[in-house]
């Protein structure tokens, strides 16, 4: 597949096959994820590569999105925290970057992913995986084939539409969420909450517009 195919034609993935991914498959994947760009070429990238059902109902309990239980695996990106630009957030940026190449990768060869952020605690994640403290976990990527050929989707905003020269200038349309004070008092309420898999019934309806997410420390 063309790389031009592969970016155009992608497409978030949340329904899988039952059918397991290949080893060869993923280290292909992953080997495409290593050649990103790292700020100051750290490549401090780490990949913990999830297909264990019960560890999947144990993430999920913790407060992970459900649907992870259908994917074959999941790749929990970690990262090391230990950036000096804090500012600009080095670490999270060169993460993205492996992120993106793995889910191209894997769409170029009819493998479906889900970049998910809704993720328990980092604290919590740590103990569950036994992460050290100088790796943050950075996005949890759902993978599997197809359960049917994905169409691209359309883009919000033509290429005209996000481009200006020289300095911003763009018609803003406020979009202020008057509720957002109030969502994130709850999110924040239920990633401490125990015994979080009783409101899975509730909270999954929900995860498709990933309005639980709350960055946790």
């Amino acid at each position: 597949m063309r790389l031009q195919d592969a970016i155009y034609n992608r497409v978030t993935i949340r329904k899988f096959k039952d059918k397991s991914i290949p080893k060869e498959q993923i280290r292909k994947i992953i080997d495409a994820a290593i050649r990103a760009p790292s700020a100051c070429n750290i490549q401090g990238w780490k990949y913990i590569i999830i297909s264990d059902s019960k560890l999947k109902i144990r993430l999920i309990s913790a407060g992970t999105i459900s649907f992870i239980k259908n994917a074959p695996i999941g790749v929990l990106m970690l990262y090391e925290n230990q950036n000096e630009n804090i500012a600009y957030h080095d670490n999270i940026q060169s993460a993205a970057a492996s992120i993106q190449n793995m889910i191209l990768t894997a769409h170029s060869m009819g493998i479906g992913c889900c970049w998910i952020c809704h993720l328990p605690r980092k604290k919590e994640l740590r103990k569950i995986l036994n992460i050290p403290k100088q790796y943050d976990p950075i996005a949890y990527i759902a993978m599997g084939y197809y359960l049917k050929e994905p169409k691209p989707m359309p883009r919000k905003y033509s290429v005209d539409e996000v481009i200006s020269d020289n300095k911003f200038i763009f018609n803003i349309i406020s979009k202020k969420d008057k509720l957002l004070g109030l969502k994130r008092i709850i999110i924040s309420l239920y990633r401490f909450m125990p015994f979080k898999n009783c409101l899975l019934h509730i909270t999954k309806k929900f995860e498709k517009f990933n309005w639980l997410w709350w960055y946790q420390k």
